[in-house]
This record gives C-alpha cells, structure tokens and sequence, in this order.
C-alpha cells in the first residue's frame, strides 16, 4: 500500500484523519502513521477500499503527483475551507493521473504558455495575444484555445464548488480544472484567470490576494482589449446597452461595466449606480441573456474515439486505477459523457490499448 495514494483517497472523499480514524475504529496518529509510508495491516485494507471508495490497486499504485497546495492557485482563495482545498487538491493528482494515460493514446499540443512573470499583468495580457497570432479580436471560444496552446484542462468535482477553478505546472505541463457548473461567461473569466497564474506566478511569487488581483487585471485584459472594445463602443452607456454587447467578448455584464470603467468609458458614478441595479436586478445570480458553454474539443475527440473502437469509460477507469465516478467528474461539462448501459462494462469488453496520435 501506498501512503500517499490513501491520503489522495482520504482527500478526495472529504475525510479528515480524525474522521477516517473514527469510521475505521483507529487513532487518527494511525493514519498519519499510513500516510507517512507504515505499513497498512492487511485486515484493516478491506475497510479502507470500501470507505473510501477506491480500489486497493489505486492504493498499490506508485508515488502520485503530489501537487502542493503552494504550486496551485485557487479561484476563490477567501471562500474555500481546508476540506474544499485538499478535495481539490487530490483532483489535480487525479487529473495528471488521466493525463498520463490520455496523452500517449492521443497526442496532444506541444505547449506554448510563456513565461511572463517580469511583466505587468495588463501588459503580460497584451504580450500572450501578440504571441498567439490574437489581435486585439474577441476570443471566440477560450476552452478549445487553451487546449490548442497545450493546456490539460478538467472539470472540478461536486464538492469543490466554491473554489471555481484552480491551475498548476507539473512535469512542465500547464493543467485547469474548473467549475463547470458556473454560468458560460464566469466560466470564461475564470479560465482566463487561471491563464494568468500560469503565465504571470509560474515562480510561486507574489500569492494571496496580490496574485489574485493581478489574475484579474490579466483575465480582464485579455478578454477584453481596449482596441475591441473601442470599435464597438454605444453611444449611450446603459444596462441595457452592456448587455447587448457583453455576448461580443463572452463575459458578464459585470465584468464588461468594470472594464468600462477601468480604460475610462463610463464614469464612476455612472459605474457604481450600474453595480447597485445590476445586483438589484440579481444579475450576480442569473446572468442575462446568456452564452452558450464552450465544450473540450479535446475530450469529445476522445470520448467519441473511445466509443468507436467500443471502449467505455469504466474500462478506463480500470485501467488507470480511478473510481469510474473520478473518471466522469474530470469530463463533466467539458464533453458530453453518457451515463447508461452503454458505458457498464461487458465481458467481452477489449482493452484499452488503442493510440491514436
């Protein structure tokens, strides 16, 4: 047994050591003890499987990835509660897992996320663009851009919710995950948020709330360009007008009516009368008229690849060591994943050895 692939389990499910500790009958020092490499008494693995829901050949598997808590950056950072940070966490091991099995099988881009941490963040934004062949145009579709520049992009689980997306490096390899069931625009913003991490915190420095701040200058930046925005000014800055234009660089009308007002277009008592009826209105809570989500180019690719050559996701799951319920929350509103009878494993089942590069 592995103890550091418990302690991804024991995270993953929400456990602390205390409460694994109580619902197994042993000390949480014991766990802590599993944790640290003591051996796991024989008797004591059949419990564990089965509370914590992983197979003991997850448990048996060498050394995860063992993303720190320092080498990702979390959206949200105020909001999220120890537990939230470590299930996540273990979801990052868990998606460099896939990862791992994907890439070989299907190829993937090369990477091309610049180092741009010796710059400003506007100025980092204004940089990546002219380094991607960009312009100053609106991103159309921002998933299947960061997925062609390299970046291993996942969902987040259930119970991560409020920390809406987090990035990291591992093996020189850009990686997201994110909350899928967020409105398309904040989904957008917070991808373009974490790029900013990756690009611009790469070293670790600064974190907390100046990181945070700086991610959201790039993230607004980057989606909105004052040369875009410029050619489509309204002659009258309202709501109203902001919401018919917001669909043009697929943000919120919040995020649009900050931008405004950040390059100067509408003034800050204009500004903060529109903050005021836009939350009355409850926009913060339903955005209006809304863009569609942007799906993974990648995972559909390798979802229908799968399907053709008759493999299902739960001989994936097999095959990497992951719950089949860990397997599908990773592709959770990036992909359409079916869900039925379709994808129970049968007997005669091949396995999974196809590559496609």
């Amino acid at each position: 047994m592995n103890g550091k692939r418990l302690a991804i389990a024991r995270q993953r499910k929400g456990y602390s050591r205390p409460e694994l500790a109580e619902r197994l009958g042993v000390t949480p020092r014991t766990i802590g003890g599993w944790e640290a490499g003591a051996v796991i008494p024989e008797d004591r693995i059949p419990s564990l499987v089965q509370i914590l829901g992983f197979s003991r050949s997850f448990l048996e598997l060498p050394d995860p990835a063992s993303v720190s808590t320092g080498a990702v950056s979390f959206r949200s950072l105020s909001r999220k509660t120890a537990s939230q940070r470590d299930a996540a966490l273990s979801m990052c091991d868990l998606a460099v897992d896939l990862s791992a099995w994907l890439d070989p099988r299907f190829g993937r881009n090369s990477v091309n996320v610049p180092d741009l941490s010796s710059e400003e963040p506007d100025f980092a934004a204004d940089l990546l663009r002219r380094d991607w062949g960009l312009g100053t145009a609106p991103i159309s579709n921002l998933v299947h851009l960061l997925e062609a520049k390299g970046v291993r992009l996942f969902a987040l689980p259930e119970n991560c919710r409020e920390i809406d997306a987090c990035s990291f490096w591992y093996d020189d390899i850009p990686f997201m995950l994110v909350d899928t069931t967020r409105s398309a625009e904040r989904i957008r913003f917070n991808l373009a948020h974490e790029l900013g991490h990756l690009i611009l915190h790469r070293h670790g420095a600064p974190v907390g709330q100046v990181a945070e701040k700086e991610a959201n200058v790039f993230a607004s930046n980057f989606l909105m360009t004052i040369g875009s925005i410029q050619r489509h000014l309204p002659r009258e800055m309202t709501i109203d007008a902001i919401i018919r234009l917001k669909s043009r660089w697929g943000v919120s009308a919040a995020a649009l009516a900050y931008r405004l007002n950040k390059i100067g277009y509408l003034r800050d008592w204009n500004y903060k009368s529109m903050v005021i009826e836009m939350r009355r209105r409850r926009y913060h809570e339903v955005e209006p008229s809304p863009i569609p989500h942007e799906q993974s180019y990648v995972l559909d690719i390798v979802l229908k690849t799968l399907l053709n050559k008759g493999i299902s996701l739960r001989l994936v799951a097999e095959e990497t060591h992951i719950p089949h319920a860990e397997v599908v929350g990773l592709m959770h509103g990036l992909a359409t994943v079916a869900i039925s009878s379709h994808d129970i494993a049968s007997p005669n089942e091949r396995r999974a050895t196809l590559r496609v590069v």
